[in-house]
């Protein structure tokens, strides 16, 4: 939804004229702002980089283990080790990951994404639920001086702050059918994931556009 701050008047609303004064906002006096609910143990995104990664580390292991062996005793001792059950270790490192990922993906709770872009850049939020076990999930300390007063009278507690400014966007892949947009500040790599209600994608689709034309 857009929201423009009128300076005459000193009041931000929803929309792009000043209630109080009938004024139209300029372009760079307006945000378009939106929020969503997530939990993340059902984020499909994140159990595929879970995923990956574990696959990565246990291939790692492989290479390296076998690989030096090879390399300091040669392919007997290889053998040796491979028919030592050091293989089925490693390759129980998956299962016993995807269960330690599952009950810190659990124990993290749900949580609300806010959205923010205006001429600058996009800004991201995540907020949840104060508490020591939600923190110490997403692998952070407890600071109580995050925890904010909401106006609607709850207590929230700000986990991450995310900023990407429209120069530093390399490019954009534009996923419509999952109401996604994604910004790269490195190309193909850790993209600002903006997901979005469907009724507000077309909004943020041509926001987007406009400030990242050919990325």
């Amino acid at each position: 939804m857009i929201y423009s701050y009128c300076k005459k008047c000193k009041l931000e609303s929803p929309g792009d004229t000043c209630p109080q004064c009938g004024k139209r906002a300029s372009a760079g006096a307006q945000r378009n702002i939106w929020s969503i609910a997530a939990v993340p143990v059902s984020d499909g995104r994140a159990w595929r980089g879970i995923l990956c990664t574990l696959a990565a580390v246990a291939a790692l292991l492989m290479i390296l283990i076998f690989g030096l062996e090879a390399m300091l005793s040669g392919n007997i001792k290889v053998t040796q080790l491979w028919n030592s059950g050091l293989p089925q270790l490693i390759i129980a490192l998956l299962p016993v990951g995807i269960l330690l990922a599952f009950l810190a993906l659990t124990a993290q709770g749900r949580e609300v994404i806010v959205y923010v872009m205006d001429a600058q850049g996009c800004h991201l939020q995540t907020w949840h639920q104060p508490g020591l076990i939600r923190s110490w999930a997403r692998l952070q300390c407890r600071d109580r001086h995050k925890d904010i007063l909401q106006p609607d009278g709850n207590v929230m507690h700000l986990s991450q702050e995310r900023h990407m400014l429209w120069q530093d966007v390399q490019s954009v892949k534009y996923q419509p059918g999952k109401a996604c947009i994604l910004l790269y500040h490195t190309p193909h790599c850790a993209p600002m994931v903006l997901r979005l209600p469907p009724e507000e994608y077309d909004l943020a689709d041509a926001m987007v556009k406009k400030h990242c034309k050919g990325k």
